[in-house]
Formats: C-alpha cells, sequence, structure tokens
C-alpha cells in the first residue's frame, strides 16, 4: 500500500473518487503519504452540485444515471465486514464501484461543460450546469482538496487544559445537581436524581415546582406534558424565577462537560484532534462538521485548541460575511452604506429599535440588534423571530417588541423586503434560486400542497443565495491559502488546522507571523480576484 501511494505521489497522478477525502485521509493514515493535493474530482461532490436534494451515494447515483441495477452484493458497513468477505468477491465488487465512479466523472464533467472545448451553450440549462462546472473547478473540488489535508494534520489539543476544564464543570454540575434534588426531599425521592427533560423523576420534579410556585408551565409538547427548552427557562429566569437561572446553569456544566469528554476520547496519542468537515450534506453548501464538531466550539472551550511548537494560532474572521454578501446581492443602498462607512450594523439597527444614538446603545442592546439583523435577514415573521431571538442569542421579546423590531428591521435596510419578495417570486416562476457564482437551490417544495413546506421553501430562497455564496468564499479563500486553487501558489508557512462558521485557523511560525499572516489576510480579501 505505500509502495502504490509512493508512487502515486511520486507521478502526481490525479486522483478521482466518490467520497475522495474519506479514502485519501485512510490512506494518510495507514502510510503517512499525504495524497490530498492531488484530488482532482469527487463524484459525489459532483451529483451534490447537479442535485442536492438526490441522494449523493454511489449505488443510488449511478443507476439514476445509467440505469443500470444497484450492485448491494455485500453489506459493509460495520467493522470488519470487509474481512468476512472473499478477496475475489470483494476484488470485483470494489472494482465496479471504480468503474461506475469514473464513468459517474465523466458524466458530470461533460454536464458540466468542461470536456468539450468549445460547449454549445443554447439552452440555459447548459449555460447553468457551465456555471456549476466553473464552481466546480475553482471552489468546490479545491476546497475537498484543502479539507482534506486539514483533516490529515488535525489541530493540538492542550489534554492540560481540557482535563482541568472537565474536572470543573463536572464538579459544578455535581453540586447544582445535588442542591436541587434536594430541593424537594418531602415530595421527590433525591437519591436517585436525573434531570434529563423527559426522565419520570424530572417529570415528578418539576410537578412540586410548579406547584411550590417555583416554576410555570408556559408551553407544552405535542403530546400535552409540560416543556422545560432553554428558551422556557431563559424567560422564567428573566422574570425572576432563581430554580429557572439554577437549572440553565446545570445544563450548561453538563454540556460543556460533555463536549469536553468527548475530546479526550477522540484525542490522538499525538495529541491532536481530527475533525470531519461534511462536504455535500448541507444543502445550501455550507460546511458542517463532526466527531468533534468544531462549528459549535464556544470562545469559552477554544482554549482547548493550542499551536504546536514553535507555532502561533491565527484566527481570520470574515466580519459578518452574510450580512455584507447579503447587502451585495439585494443591493439594498442603506446597508451598503453603512459598511462603506465601517460603521456596526447591529448597533445602527439597534439604535433605530430604542430610538437611542448609536453612541448610546448598550452591549445588551446591540445583541438584541444582532438578533434582528440575523434572524430577519432570510424571511423570518415576527413569531419566527421571537422564538430564534430566545434559541440562539438568549434575548427575550414580547409579541409587540417583536413586531416592533420586524417593522424596524425593514425601515432601517430599505430594499431589503423589495429584495425579499423578488427572491420568492423569481423562485416560484423558476423552481429555483442561484448564487453570484452559480451555485443552484432547487425547491420543489414551493409546488407541495403543504402551506408550511411552502413557506419554507421561501424562506430557502431567501437564505441559500447569502449562505451558499458566503461558504463558497470561505472555501475558495482556504483552497487559495493552501495552494490548491488551479494556478495559485500557497502560502509558505501557513498550515490551515480548522475552519469554525466563518473563520479560518491558520498555523503560522512565531518567528514571522507577521508576514504569513498579511498574505493570507490578502488572499481573503481579494478572493474575487481568483
Amino acid at each position: 500500500l505505500t509502495e502504490v501511494c509512493a508512487t502515486l505521489k511520486q507521478c502526481d497522478v490525479a486522483l478521482i473518487g466518490h467520497n475522495v477525502k474519506f479514502d485519501l485521509r485512510w490512506l494518510y493514515h495507514h502510510t503517512k503519504i499525504d495524497l490530498s493535493a492531488q484530488l482532482a474530482w469527487d463524484t459525489r461532490l459532483s451529483s451534490a452540485l447537479l442535485d442536492e436534494n438526490k441522494s449523493t451515494k454511489l449505488k443510488e447515483r449511478a443507476p439514476a444515471t445509467f440505469g443500470i441495477p444497484r450492485w448491494d452484493d455485500f453489506d459493509l458497513t460495520y467493522p470488519g465486514a470487509a474481512e468476512e468477505v472473499p478477496l475475489f468477491d470483494l476484488g470485483a465488487y470494489a472494482a465496479r464501484d471504480t468503474y461506475w465512479t469514473w464513468r459517474l466523472a465523466d458524466e458530470h464533467r461533460r454536464a458540466m461543460n468542461l470536456i468539450d472545448p468549445e460547449p454549445d451553450l443554447a439552452f440555459s440549462e447548459d449555460v447553468e450546469n457551465a456555471r456549476l462546472g466553473k464552481l466546480a473547478t475553482w471552489c468546490v473540488m479545491p476546497a475537498a482538496a484543502t479539507l482534506t489535508a486539514v483533516e490529515q494534520r488535525g489541530i493540538v489539543m492542550d489534554t492540560y487544559w481540557v482535563k482541568t476544564e472537565l474536572a470543573s464543570h463536572e464538579e459544578r454540575a455535581a453540586e447544582l445537581a445535588d442542591r436541587l434534588a434536594h430541593k424537594y426531599p418531602d415530595a421527590v425521592d433525591p437519591e436517585n436524581p436525573s434531570f434529563a427533560p423527559t426522565s419520570h423523576w424530572f417529570r415528578d420534579w418539576t410537578t412540586v415546582a410548579v406547584e411550590r410556585g417555583d416554576l410555570r408551565v408556559a408551553e407544552l409538547t405535542p403530546t400535552g406534558k409540560p416543556r422545560w427548552s432553554k428558551e422556557v427557562l431563559v424567560r422564567q429566569s428573566r422574570d425572576g424565577s432563581e430554580l429557572a437561572v439554577e437549572l440553565l446553569a446545570l445544563r450548561s456544566h453538563l454540556k460543556k462537560a460533555e463536549f469536553l469528554r468527548s475530546w479526550t476520547h477522540e484525542v490522538t496519542t499525538a495529541g491532536t484532534i481530527h475533525t470531519q468537515y461534511n462536504m455535500g450534506t448541507v444543502v445550501t453548501g455550507r460546511l458542517s462538521s463532526s466527531s468533534p464538531n468544531m462549528q459549535q466550539v464556544t470562545a469559552a472551550l477554544r482554549p482547548a485548541f493550542i499551536a504546536s511548537p514553535g507555532h502561533l494560532l491565527a484566527d481570520l474572521d470574515y466580519s459578518q460575511i452574510e450580512l455584507r454578501v447579503a447587502a451585495f446581492v439585494s443591493r439594498c443602498e442603506p446597508m451598503l452604506e453603512a459598511f462603506r462607512r465601517g460603521d456596526d450594523l447591529h448597533t445602527l439597527l439597534a439604535a433605530r429599535i430604542t430610538g437611542k444614538t448609536p453612541q448610546a446603545v448598550t452591549k445588551a442592546e446591540r445583541q438584541s440588534g444582532k438578533s434582528a439583523n440575523f434572524g430577519l435577514l432570510y424571511g423570518m415573521g415576527a413569531v419566527g423571530f421571537r422564538m430564534y431571538a430566545e434559541a440562539v442569542y438568549d434575548v427575550s421579546f414580547t409579541a409587540d417588541e417583536s413586531q416592533g423590531i420586524y417593522n424596524a428591521f425593514f425601515e432601517t435596510w430599505q430594499g431589503m423586503g423589495d429584495w425579499h419578495a423578488a427572491q420568492v417570486a423569481k423562485a416560484h416562476r423558476t423552481g429555483q434560486v442561484v448564487s453570484p457564482i452559480g451555485r443552484v437551490r432547487r425547491l420543489p417544495d414551493l409546488q407541495d400542497a403543504n402551506e408550511d413546506r411552502v413557506r419554507g421553501a421561501e424562506r430557502a430562497a431567501i437564505n441559500a443565495p447569502i449562505q451558499g455564496f458566503a461558504s463558497d468564499l470561505m472555501q475558495i479563500a482556504s483552497a487559495s491559502i493552501e495552494g490548491n486553487v488551479p494556478g495559485v501558489q500557497a502560502v509558505k508557512g501557513a498550515r490551515i488546522v480548522a475552519t469554525i462558521h466563518d473563520s479560518i485557523v491558520v498555523e503560522v511560525p512565531e518567528d514571522h507571523w507577521q508576514e504569513v499572516v498579511n498574505e493570507c489576510l490578502n488572499r481573503m480579501t481579494r478572493v474575487g480576484d481568483i
């Protein structure tokens, strides 16, 4: 295996596969030979580009494309399954995988006008697919190569910090749980507590809490039982419920401990964490990650990750990128002008809501403006925004306040409402929306008889071009830094070790970090020049 990989590396062979990032990471694990830069095409990702609503599995996409039967000869989904299959049969199975991957890659590249040197683009669908071909060439495949390298190298974890922090959160959680369990010892057994929201013990405990006036039933589940979600508890904590405050603190400590504990299981003997970045799974084109989920690493837990010896970590963030993209695609002049002046959009909106000057806006008021900017940007109504603000930003509004903020958003950012309406109308007319660089979001639910599905598709018509474009810009910038964009050299000394939401985390040499960081920033701010 090592000799094969070494030969592929030496000959610089262009590699094609289906979910090839997984294969290259497996090869690297066993041979320590990095083939990531040679990733040329991934049929799973091109399948998602051509139709993000259909399955991207090889044994479903190839039969659908070529009219062939599936080849589910063996169940290879569990560990050790391949070893149970006779070698010759396994070889034939692998050969079919290889053949149909090659055929699918050829078909996709032909459909995207990447094979014919003089394509006939007489039809709008051909033009659309040609744009997808450019997106695949300059963004998706280079990003796949980049994320393969990122996954292989991993990020260094400060094991001592993690274990210390874990012990602290476990201790605080245990103290809180014990105190809460003994709050009603005459009514609920305090010796076998379970604060899981669905447990019988917690249901009995909250029943007593409600009877004693420490909590109140504000929402019910579909089965008619009291709901004790974060949003419910946040509202009651703001109304003065000390018990709600303690329950929220307990859940916070438990959640942080859960994250930290999982990292102690996933860290390698070399002290590194190797997350998996999932491409082609989010229909807008955004990345997700797992094992661990780097998108959920809060600021409080970021000290868990450190640079390797002789290096520093640089967190390079696209500030408010989705708002900037929204201003660009909607041509919302007040928003564009605010960005040109260098104003803070959250503060401006908060000033409009409160009637204050921007200088007088408090931190809490700015948070309200932030929740409105990111919530109402994507077509939420006033009711949906109220729930979103509580769930995501811990900001609570009355129904009247929520409606007032909704009105203030569209009054402040004049033109945004017109763009929302135009996007929805265009989606109904064409059945899809397209980002400025050609990523397509197909919306069949616009034709559904269920009104909720239709409204969801209309919100997606507003959301997708913004989120998809913002994510694609970050992926192109990452690929540029790593030197995986065609004709672009890597930033010498820069090693991307993570991407978190709209930021790129780069490991840079300690002795000349300014030079490397400046070039990385240049790649990010001038990504449109590629």
